[in-house]
């Protein structure tokens, strides 16, 4: 589970007039000489060394096909019978080949490593059973969160790439990932860790001085799709993150959290749940409670994550949408608000594409709520901005427009969906909601508990929100994945 070496490269894609030093740059380099050592006793006579280190970038960026060969054929890179195992990658050395160099992208720079394979390379194990590609992954990401977002013009001189030599030591020394987290490394990097009665962990190598608190944070998600079908259902899902940040004066504090649903509510609890490696135990009530004992870390983590089913669409509608001549569209949208559903929104609006008939505008409009206009950022996106609350007596808003397009303008800047043609078309339904949850899953402050007992304050916050929420035009064909025969169940 070892590293040979690492590197970071900014490269300026597709210019092909920039000069090879313009146009890519080895912001950042690291090879393990230990770790080489063990690779040659472990390779033999199949052993690749490494080249140096403009030789690999350049063999590197072509393999990635980033500079000017990536517009010509090759076929050991482009050929038919050439396996893409993204984003592990193989490259031509004047050496030899190596495998398996590893590719990030991250921030607009390429971060990238050659992990060791145990029993060697040349064996070419499959990927799932190589440990370094794991390793040699969460390093990188370790590292780009460290480094977060450099300026365009940033060279190997940069303060916080010099930082980023002793971040590599401590996450991975001598070559072998031992914690990659930036939190854990920033605070053994920066602090002084006072004298502990107690052995601290690896993962938490310092106590936290301050005011104590916890934050929770839970964020709802469904995504959903209507077709106005009577043979294609609707389709729609829910899912969960439970966010923490805990702050606790204690060398290894215990919290104990219940996620509880109301027991009168008409909502599904969560069927399924993920929890952060620091969850120690999970104590299920009943079929509405789910209690959570952990040592959280110092930083901001995901305690969790859910998914759910609900009975009922939050917002059930319909979409009618039809060409006419000289390039004009009439269109109808219906939108039903659920009854049970919180009136009360932080924002609720309607994107309507138009896509491959050039920029749209609106010839007649009318609306029972909101306002209708031309997207700022995409002139074939009309946005239908509904408000924060619909109608309280009927709860339904609808749109009754004419527009007209304009196909002699073409928006070859702008990616087309080249099923979208016709009455093929959809919108996309975007709202969110504080303080509720379709689940009504939230943290119940009043049992949260902390071990041993000390002062803290508690906040939690809770919120809806539409991910992806379609409906299909009425008049329309619409994508729609069927499942499996049965016959096919393996």
């Amino acid at each position: 589970m070892s590293i040979r070496a690492v590197w970071i490269l900014a490269i300026r894609i597709g210019d092909d007039n920039a000069r090879e030093d313009e146009g890519t740059r080895t912001l950042f380099s690291k090879v393990y000489p230990t770790v080489e050592r063990r690779v040659k006793a472990t390779e033999h006579d199949s052993y690749v060394q490494l080249a140096d280190n403009a030789s690999f970038v350049n063999s590197l960026v072509n393999k990635l096909g980033l500079q000017t060969t990536g517009k010509q054929f090759i076929e050991t890179r482009d050929g038919c019978k050439h396996i893409d195992q993204k984003p592990v990658f193989e490259v031509d050395t004047v050496y030899g080949k190596v495998w398996p160099v590893l590719v990030i992208q991250q921030y607009g720079l390429l971060y990238c490593c050659l992990p060791m394979v145990e029993g060697g390379s040349h064996l070419r194990p499959p990927l799932i059973k190589i440990s370094g590609l794991s390793a040699g992954f969460s390093l990188l990401l370790g590292m780009a969160d460290f480094l977060g977002e450099l300026p365009s013009t940033v060279d190997e001189m940069h303060p916080k790439l010099a930082e980023l030599y002793y971040f590599v030591s401590q996450a991975a020394p001598f070559g072998t990932p031992k914690d990659t987290n930036p939190a854990t490394v920033r605070d053994i990097m920066t602090k002084q860790s006072p004298a502990l009665t107690h052995k601290q962990p690896a993962w938490k190598p310092n106590i936290y001085k301050g005011k104590s608190s916890l934050y929770f944070a839970v964020k709802e998600q469904i995504r959903a799709v209507q077709y106005d079908d009577l043979k294609v259902p609707n389709v729609w899902d829910v899912y969960g993150t439970v966010v923490c940040h805990a702050e606790l004066e204690h060398t290894l504090p215990e919290v104990s959290v219940n996620l509880y649903s109301p027991t009168h509510s008409k909502a599904t609890p969560p069927e399924t749940l993920v929890t952060h490696p620091c969850v120690q135990a999970i104590e299920s009530a009943s079929s509405v409670k789910c209690k959570l004992k952990f040592t959280p870390p110092n930083e901001m983590f995901v305690l969790c994550q859910y998914s759910a089913r609900v009975m009922h669409l939050p917002i059930k509608g319909f979409y009618q949408m039809k060409e006419k001549e000289n390039n004009t569209i009439d269109l109808l949208v219906q939108l039903k608000l659920n009854e049970n559903l919180k009136n009360s929104f932080s924002h609720c609006f309607v994107n309507l594409p138009f896509f491959n008939r050039g920029p749209v505008s609106v010839s007649e409009c009318l609306t029972s709520q909101g306002n209708l206009s031309v997207s700022t950022a995409d002139p074939r996106v009309l946005v239908w901005n509904i408000g924060q609350k619909f109608p309280s007596k009927t709860l339904e808003v609808i749109l009754k427009a004419t527009l007209r397009c304009d196909p002699s303008k073409k928006l070859s800047s702008l990616q087309q969906d080249e099923f979208c043609i016709g009455n093929n078309c959809y919108i996309q339904v975007y709202f969110k909601i504080a303080d509720y949850s379709l689940t009504n899953c939230n943290i119940d402050s009043k049992t949260v508990q902390v071990t041993p007992s000390i002062k803290y304050k508690i906040n939690s916050v809770t919120e809806l929100q539409a991910s992806d929420y379609k409906i299909w035009n009425s008049h329309g064909d619409a994508v729609v994945g069927f499942p499996a025969p049965k016959f096919l169940d393996l």
